[in-house]
């Protein structure tokens, strides 16, 4: 299937533009996760029917059963998150939709994520470090940074070459930030804008699989809380993504929200002003009351 992405601007017309392409790729997602994640559901409750009567009767399960059944598990939820990411390919940026706010510690969201995506790459156990200062709460999106998260943690296992990988959690009074560095092979300067779009890729497709979109889906990611991230890095130096997302709602997001007809509520402490006529109405009020009589 990757291979099969990673051609398909060979098939489009040699007139058609690269939205074209783009476009065609994205059908093609969609497509194809269709097909597949119907057989993946009934395959997915199977397992765990499975794994339920395993730990029913664990005197009756061999022991070769119990980790072909994890690794099934393991393999199982690899496709499922590939499927998810096809069908992410085809919305409309995250952006552009208000994220569904809820409290979340992002330190705790963060260890979730790495055990994880160590759950995919059991290899990678115990090469990961989590460093916070303490709980990190902010309302955001537990669904879009969960995906953020899990695929900023893959791509440094992929990239990093065995070597080890530090994330980091920390706050200060209006923004929290996260950092994600490795010390492997590194990327070039003039990829280091690109690798954020939708199907780039900095590495050779038959080294490395992928569909190019972990880093795209981070990315819209911290763009829908009013956030950013960037890359820091040098070719055999690793790299650092660092990702910077605003402890309350930024304006921009309130701003359309309303817009949309979607009032956000009033901070805390904050009284909702009054309109420009009501104002004036209020000045001339006083004035009145002033004046002798």
């Amino acid at each position: 299937m990757t291979a099969l992405c990673s051609n398909l601007d060979d098939r489009v017309s040699a007139g058609s533009s690269r939205d074209d392409a783009a476009r065609l790729r994205e059908d093609f997602l969609v497509l194809a996760a269709h097909e597949i994640r119907t057989p993946l559901t009934s395959l997915l409750l199977l397992l765990q029917l499975t794994k339920r009567m395993s730990e029913a009767e664990p005197e009756k399960t061999p022991a070769w059963a119990a980790a072909m059944l994890a690794v099934f598990d393991r393999q199982l939820g690899r496709l499922a998150r590939l499927c998810d990411d096809m069908f992410e390919a085809r919305r409309a940026e995250p952006v552009q939709r208000a994220p569904a706010r809820e409290r979340v510690d992002l330190a705790i969201l963060v260890r979730e994520a790495v055990a994880a995506a160590v759950a995919h790459r059991p290899a990678a156990r115990g090469a990961i470090a989590v460093t916070a200062e303490g709980a990190v709460i902010g309302r955001w999106d537990r669904s879009q940074l969960e995906r953020m998260v899990f695929h900023l943690i893959k791509n440094a296992i992929t990239f990093g070459e065995d070597k080890p990988i530090s994330v980091e959690v920390r706050a200060t009074r209006l923004w929290a930030r996260l950092i994600v560095r490795d010390h492997g092979m590194g990327i070039a300067r003039e990829d280091q804008e690109r690798i954020f779009a939708r199907f780039e890729r900095a590495v050779p497709v038959e080294r490395f699989g992928g569909l190019g979109l972990g880093l795209y889906i981070a990315h819209t990611a911290a763009r829908a809380h009013g956030g950013a991230i960037r890359v820091e890095s040098e070719l055999g130096r690793g790299a650092a993504f660092i990702v910077d997302l605003p402890l309350a709602p930024r304006p921009t997001e309130r701003g359309l929200a309303a817009r949309r007809g979607r009032a956000l509520p009033a901070r805390r402490g904050l009284a909702p002003r009054a309109p420009a006529l009501g104002r004036a109405h209020l000045k001339l009020a006083s004035h009145r009351a002033q004046r002798p009589r």
